[in-house]
């Protein structure tokens, strides 16, 4: 090989060299720059979550659709990341109450808002969810179409007194929620075998207004799997299950609002002593048995479980008719 060939060569290998050095330099500086670019939309995304519930504590019955850059949340037990539980665009909450699919997609989510009274309100429920996610709710009940009439008419939902044939329409996720006194196996999941188990879940609410029962369930190939049982106190909390799809983050939820309603009735119980003091028999008889029922309240509200739930639904309507009675009798109201 002569001196000018090995030139050649040698500047082809330079100029190969320093060309891969350049693609790999700028190719290098573009993905930063798209990291850098999904990590900023997902903050941006995580801060308008942030607001959602700060704010709700303020707003009583509010439902809004809300445009998002296209995301993926992922809510769990007092925590909410973006792109995954494991995501680095995440925050912590100390008692977090927000009822939820375990992940909403796309660039729109819908958050409702509805008062936990029992029967002072203690808090405001927060649930959020997506219109891709496809509801089906079944019942003839009143408490079904009470429900039906409660979620956001901006849902994809769909109301049958009846079970009906559920076909596939492509929706990411699929909730069920049965009012009937039917087997959930009676619920065909054969249109649904290709979608991955955890987008099909259900529950069954056994119980009325006030209180009942909730059997959480989820798909399993062809059939139903049972994950659980649990409690709701009243239509927010139960709207609450419509909304969750494991039982475990609902559980979580609840048992925060039960601290929550713990720290209200305490305050509500030191008014009513207070009130004894300051006031006539005729008054203090009413403040008598109304703290009674605070007490029973505070005690009960310590943890969430469906016994605790019976104990307050009885001491909430004793607690409603002493404040009723005091208002007949001119007396400073309980709450």
């Amino acid at each position: 090989m002569n001196k000018k060939a090995f030139e050649i060569q040698f500047n082809w290998i330079f100029i190969l060299v320093a060309g891969a050095a350049i693609l790999l330099f700028f190719a290098t500086v573009i993905v930063k720059q798209k990291n850098i670019s999904e990590t900023s939309t997902k903050a941006t995304v995580l801060k308008s979550i942030d607001a959602i519930i700060t704010g709700a504590s303020v707003t009583i019955d509010t439902t809004k659709l809300e445009n998002i850059p296209s995301s993926e949340i992922d809510v769990g037990c007092n925590r909410v990341a973006i792109g995954g539980l494991s995501s680095d665009v995440s925050k912590q909450y100390q008692s977090l109450i927000l009822f939820s699919p375990s992940s909403i997609e796309g660039s729109k989510f819908i958050w409702q808002t509805t008062a936990f009274s029992v029967p002072f309100r203690a808090i405001n429920l927060l649930y959020v969810t997506s219109p891709q996610i496809r509801y089906i709710i079944i019942g003839s009940s009143s408490i079904a179409v009470d429900i039906n009439k409660s979620l956001p008419s901006a849902l994809k939902k769909e109301f049958y007194q009846s079970i009906p044939q559920i076909k596939n329409e492509n929706n990411y996720k699929i909730r069920i929620i049965s009012f009937e006194n039917i087997g959930m196996n009676e619920i065909s999941l054969k249109n649904l075998e290709k979608m991955p188990d955890s987008d099909v879940t259900a529950v069954k609410v056994s119980g009325n207004s006030e209180d009942g029962t909730i059997d959480f369930y989820r798909k399993n190939g062809n059939s139903w799997l049972k994950s659980g049982t649990s409690a709701y106190i009243g239509k927010s909390s139960l709207i609450g299950a419509v909304y969750t799809d494991a039982i475990e983050a609902y559980q979580c939820n609840m048992q925060n609002v039960f601290s929550r309603l713990n720290l209200v009735t305490k305050i509500y119980a030191g008014r009513t002593s207070e009130l004894i003091k300051q006031n006539k028999m005729v008054c203090s008889q009413f403040y008598g048995k109304a703290l009674a029922e605070l007490n029973k309240i505070v005690a009960a509200s310590s943890s969430f479980s469906s016994d605790n739930v019976d104990v307050i639904v009885a001491s909430a309507k004793s607690l409603s008719g002493a404040n009723n009675d005091a208002k007949t009798y001119s007396c400073p109201l309980i709450y």
